[in-house]
Order: C-alpha cells, then structure tokens, then sequence
C-alpha cells in the first residue's frame, strides 16, 4: 500500500451496512466477527472505502495496492472478486462494488468513520486471527473460473472425431447451471488447441483458474478416454479420470465427469444446483449420441451453413427417440431459428423454432440455453423488449451463464440501448473472457469503428466489411465481402453480402437489386435495417423511409443510429423521417424503462 495511504487509514475506522474496517489491526469484521482477508484484498478494500462513491481508475488502484511494481490487470480482477465474496455480493447483485467498464471501480456503499477504540492485538489473539488469515489465503486460491478444452483425438477417425468437441462442450454446458462458478466453453478455448498448452497463458488471457482436458482414442468397440484437472496457471493435477467405455456410455462419461469436476474443487452446491445438475438426463444412447453428433455439426452457426440442415435432422432423430430432453429442444429450435433466418423458408422456420424452444422451456424451466437462444429468435421477431426482461429475471435468480448476457447485448440493441449492450458485453466477458458476442454490431451503430473491428466475434460475416466499407477503406471492405461469398451460399445470406459489395463498387442498381432480395428473404429486422441504411446512401430516400419505418414495425428501433448516422443527412428535413425518429424515441423510452424495472443497472453492474 502507498505509504501515504496507510499512514492516514491506520488512524481510522469504517463502517458500512454490517461490517466494520478496523485499519489499526488490518481486519474486517461482520457483526463483531473476523472475516478472512488477505493483505492485498485488504489493502484494496480500504482504498475502497476511503474512496467511497468516487470512481476509481484501475491504474490508481493498482498504484495504491502495489506501488512501485508492475502487476497484471488480471491480479486486480481477481482480488476484487475475492472481495466481492467476502462481502457476500452475488454474481448477479453487486450491492457495494460496481465496476464501471473500461474505467475501474465505484464503492457504493454508505461508509462512516467512527473512532477506532480497538486496541492492538497481541499474544494468543494475534495468533488466532493469523490463523484465518491463512485459511484467507487457502481460500482465494478457490476455484471461481473453469476452462473446458476441446479434447484431442489421439488417432483421427470420422466416425468418433465430434467427440472431441462435443463431449467436453457437453460437460460446460452441465456445470453451466451452477451459481459457484462460470465456465469457459470449449468454443472460445479452441484456440489454444493446437498448440502446446500453456497455462501461464491461459491464465493471464481467459483468467482461468483451472482447466480441464483431455484425449480420445479409439480401441476395438469402444473408448479410451484420459481426462485431468489441473490449476492454472501452475498446472497442479487436482483429479485424473482414465476410463474406458462404450459408445452407450457417453452420458455416463459427461455425468462421471461432472461429478468428478464438482467434488475435486470442493464445492459447495445447494440444493437447487444439485438438482439441476441432474434435471436433463436422456433416455436413451442412441438420442444422445445424435445429440452430440448434431452439436459438433450445428457450433458454427450460419458461417457453417451447409451443416445446419444435418445437424437438424440429428436433433429431430433425438427428440423422436427421447422427447423429454430438453437440451436437444432448444438446440433443435436454434437450428430452425438460424435456417429460417439465413437459408430459407424463413416464417415456417421461425414457428418451428419457437414450439422448440416453448417444449425446452416446458420441460426445463431453468435451462439457460433454452433462455438464451430463445431471446435471439424473440428479437427477431419483434419482441426484443419482452425478451430482456425475461433474461434479466434468469440472470438476478438463475445461474451465472454467460449465454444469458450474450442474449442480452443483442436485446438491448434491438431496444436502441446501446450503452446497456456495450455493458452486457462486458459482463459476459466478466464471466468468459473468451466469449463470443455480437458487439461488434452495438459499436458499428455507436460509430465506434475500431471497437466494432476490435470485437468481431469468430465466424461472424458481414461486420468486418460493413465496418471498414463505412470507413473509407473500401478496398479492405471489399477484400473482406469477396473472402466471404462462397458458391452455394443461401440467397439471404449472398443477398445481404451482395448489396455491400455492390455499393462499394459503385454498382448501384446492382446494390439496390440485392438490397430488395435481402428485404424480401431475410427475417431479421436488423439485417434489413442496414439495407435500408444503404438506400439512404445511395440517394433512395423514398424506399429507405419505407423500409426502415418496416423495421421499426417488426421489432428494431436504434435512435442513436438515425440521429447521428451521416448517411441519413439527406432525410433530416424529411417530416416522415422526423417522425420516425420521434417514433424511435418512444420506443427508446418504454424500452429503458422495462431495462431499469427489470434491474438491469444493477444487475449489468453499469447504468447507460
């Protein structure tokens, strides 16, 4: 701590809600009693608390905490965490520290110096609270933050290669439901997996507190499979799984796995976690493999177009096998909802998506898969608004997926609440630094081009070139647009691409063409937005008013786009586009009000 600092706390004492800083001492206590800190989460609460209400940056509080030393910004993240569950805040309430995104932190709570009668301890007393310091220390070093690996086959083979990715994806997403700890899926860890594994690095970059991995090998009729556990970033080997088992024993592998997982790092469920983990159980082998199968095929989204169509029909064959599983009904409407909005026939896509999900959600009323994917497709169908409440219930009640926030940052920008998505963004990367999101999308319509470049998320098409076309740097944008149109592509999806490419090529008609087949084909409100963008550019004022008026009728509304947005300059003496506009403040309105009712603010960690 600076010296400065700790000469002006030691003379003083804190209060705040029920617990006490006692400077003299170094102690905080609940109630009377000894709450376990370490020196750094100490030091760091009581810059906290003399601060309290002022934002502080993290390159003060870094200073203070560590003065002259260099120190990761992840140690601070991870101290403030351990903080925060000393003060007993929940991942989704955070009732004394808020952080403000790129900035640092905000103390919120009430705090008053009271005199500090307490004289120092010494003798057995000293010893006694050493004690707990130490267990603090045995304490921080828990586990909050799990990795999941794509495991390695150790021998190719067609015929169970998706194990190597399903089995582990199948794994995160069991232990998603728990509140103790987030989980890192194998998705965004894939890029650490053809390499040599480095913890150290892995560590510092998804802030992982341990990672689970393993490989596969094929052996007569059935599987060797080696699992272990180990601490990041020192690599201890917390528990070791070797067995050998048969293609009907996959559940019971993904089940021995995480029940492995939960005993080795001790942790403490509840009842309701307990009984979640055991909530979706299928019935029989042969639905969960087509399971498994369908999820290795389905994990690309649209970029992996051509596999949507098979892995759809695997989750039909699971669900005519086993109809009480919910997993596979929400992983079944995700498959109707994505062919629906970027292949073909789109509206009887999206009605079989949404039954798939409404028999997920039956079946399973807590599963954060369902709830989240279910929020994409009700934001694409005009009902954003309703959708982000409802993820904002999951998220202050339910577990701490960070699927729920992903959903979120694209609901609050079908709201026009930007800011609000920005900060979703950030509370999922809180919980996942590795985690795709669709930000770069809130960025491009904040006009903050380099973020939107700086946060394109793996397999995302149409931002990339978007960005750097409405930057001037055409030549790149169409470089971008061209890498991503493949022969067979589906016509709303070529459409889209097409209308951009046009234009930047100084092709108008051509880029008009396909802006029409795009507003013809394509569901999603907002993708038809961004034609009806391109039409005010290109001097089609008539036709953009209609379209974007159409928009806002089916569920997209972004003020801030058509307030500041210099390609509807040609509009803003228009009255229809001044009503529009009115139109979309309205909605801005009702929208922030559901947000700020639902407690968003507080459960985001930000207000906007």
């Amino acid at each position: 701590m600076h010296p400065l600092t700790k000469q002006f706390a030691e003379a003083r004492c804190y209060e705040f809600g029920q617990f006490r800083v006692d400077a003299a001492n170094r102690l905080l206590l609940r109630a009377g009693e000894v709450v376990p800190l370490t020196s750094k989460v100490f030091d760091i609460l009581l810059v906290f608390v003399q601060n309290s209400g002022r934002l502080l940056d993290k390159d003060e509080v870094l200073h203070e905490v560590w003065p002259n030393s260099f120190v990761e910004e992840g140690n601070l993240t991870r101290n403030v965490s351990t903080l925060r569950k000393a003060l007993g805040e929940s991942p989704h309430e955070h009732q004394y520290i808020v952080t403000v995104p790129g900035r640092g932190y905000r103390f919120v709570a009430r705090v008053r110096e009271v005199e500090n009668k307490a004289e120092p301890l010494v003798g057995e007393e000293r010893i006694r609270v050493r004690i707990v310091m130490d267990e603090a220390v045995e304490a921080a070093r828990s586990i909050t933050r799990l990795m999941v690996l794509p495991f390695r086959m150790l021998c190719a083979d067609p015929e169970v290669d998706y194990l190597a990715f399903s089995v582990p994806d199948a794994v995160a997403g069991a232990l998603s439901v728990l509140d103790s700890m987030a989980v890192l899926s194998p998705t965004g860890a894939a890029r650490y997996t053809n390499e040599i594994l480095d913890l150290k690095r892995i560590a510092e970059e998804a802030q992982a507190d341990a990672v689970l991995m393993g490989t596969i090998l094929r052996a007569g009729n059935g599987l060797r499979v080696t699992c272990q556990l180990v601490t990041a970033p020192d690599g201890i080997v917390l528990w070791w799984h070797d067995p050998h088992v048969t293609m009907s024993d996959l559940f019971e592998l993904q089940d021995k796995l995480v029940q492995g997982i939960v005993a080795s790092l001790s942790l403490s469920l509840s009842a309701r976690e307990h009984g979640r983990l055991k909530r979706d159980v299928p019935t029989t082998a042969a639905a969960y493999e087509c399971y498994l199968r369908g999820n290795e095929l389905s994990r690309r989204g649209l970029a992996g177009f051509n596999d949507l169509t098979v892995a759809r029909d695997l989750y039909l064959r699971c669900v005519e096998s086993d109809p009480h599983y919910a997993p596979a009904w929400a992983q079944l409407g995700r498959c109707y909802r994505l062919i629906g909005k970027g292949m073909e026939h789109g509206r009887e896509n999206f009605a079989l998506a949404e039954a798939a999900f409404q028999r997920a959600l039956e079946l399973n009323a807590e599963l954060p898969l369902a709830h989240s994917q279910y929020a994409f497709l009700e934001a694409e169908l005009g009902r954003a608004k309703d959708a982000m409440a409802r993820l904002l219930r999951c998220a202050q009640t339910g577990s701490a997926s960070p699927d729920l926030f992903v959903a979120l940052v694209l609901c609050c920008r079908f709201c026009g609440l930007l800011d609000a998505s920005v900060v979703a963004h950030e509370r999922a990367r809180e919980l996942d630094p590795l985690i795709a999101t669709s930000v770069s999308h809130t960025f491009y319509q904040l006009g903050d081009y380099d973020s939107a470049l700086g946060n394109v998320a793996v397999g995302a098409w149409g931002i990339v070139g978007m960005t750097l076309g409405t930057m001037g740097r055409t030549v790149d944008g169409l470089a971008a647009f061209r890498n991503l149109e493949q022969s067979g592509m589906p016509v709303p999806m070529r459409a889209f691409i097409g209308a951009w490419r046009a234009m930047l090529e100084g092709n108008h008609q051509a880029s008009l063409a396909a802006a029409e087949q795009c507003i013809q084909h394509y569901l999603d409100p907002e993708g038809v937005f961004y034609m009806g963008l391109i039409m005010a550019h290109l001097g089609e004022f008539e036709r953009a008013l209609t379209v974007l008026s159409e928009c806002m009728d089916r569920g997209f509304a972004s003020v801030h786009v058509l307030r500041r947005n210099p390609w509807f300059d040609g509009l803003r003496s228009s009255a229809q586009f001044i009503d529009l506009i009115k139109q979309a403040e309205a909605r801005f309105v009702a929208a922030d009000e559901v947000y700020r009712s639902a407690g968003g603010p507080q459960i985001l960690g930000g207000g906007h």
